[in-house]
């Protein structure tokens, strides 16, 4: 059976898990704390010296990055063609222009802002403490903006998912690399725009209880983000 390692504080990880809950794909799990610095432990290195999850193993093949891993995992358990619909051409292009978009035109302005407001307030582990260039977080806010609002008028303009009627990969990451900003109460920059407010919950009730699982461990740290002092 493939072994995971993963945190779920990480929205790749977070991807990776919902996708392999959610196309019935058994694994063995290798929780990773990222706070405790396990992806730095020499058996983990010996995995990935890039410390980076999260990571399969699978009886020996290794394999890193999560667009990888779940088209990987996709192909290999023959799962519901429509988590990656080889067998559309047109559709597998949507998926696949989204996967190779959203790194630098969604997850970077979603980390940026999530790491510069949460390390304003809080320092745990990594995370040190340091204040917020009000600038910069203003940059981010509208780096995320205008990626929201691009989803909307791009992607969902005339479908329920991303790449159609049926829910995919390219799903799951969007709304893990989004959801993130719930950990800094900052939501309202997705959740206001009422098309991609429709989309988000579409993909969370897909992938129920799954998905309110996954985000407990981001609760938490909102938690102490909200109770530390600003």
């Amino acid at each position: 059976m493939v072994e995971f390692y993963y945190d779920l504080l990480s929205q790749p990880c977070r991807a990776v898990y919902l996708f392999l809950k959610a196309a019935g794909i058994d694994f063995t799990p290798k929780v990773t704390s990222l706070i405790k610095r396990d992806h730095y432990e020499p058996e983990f290195t010996k995995k990935n010296p890039y410390h980076k999850i999260p990571l399969i193993d699978d009886d020996g093949f290794i394999l890193a990055e999560s667009v990888a891993i779940m088209r990987y995992l996709a192909m290999k358990n023959n799962v519901a063609d429509s988590w990656l619909p080889q067998n559309d051409v047109k559709q597998m292009a949507r998926v696949d222009e989204f996967l190779n978009w959203q790194h630098l035109c969604v997850r970077k302005p979603c980390v940026d802002l999530f790491l510069g407001t949460f390390r304003s307030r809080v320092g745990v582990g990594k995370f040190t403490k340091e204040p917020l260039d009000e600038e910069k977080a203003k940059t981010f806010r509208e780096e995320v903006k205008k990626c929201v609002t691009h989803i909307g008028e791009h992607y969902l303009k005339d479908r329920p998912f991303i790449a159609g009627d049926e829910i995919s990969v390219a799903d799951i990451l969007a709304v893990c690399e989004l959801g993130q900003l719930t950990g800094i109460g900052a939501e309202s920059l997705y959740m206001e725009n009422e098309t991609v407010s429709a989309w988000f919950e579409r993909v969370k009730a897909k992938l129920q209880p799954h998905y309110d699982d996954s985000m407990a461990t981001l609760l938490g740290l909102k938690k102490m983000f909200d109770e530390a002092k600003a």
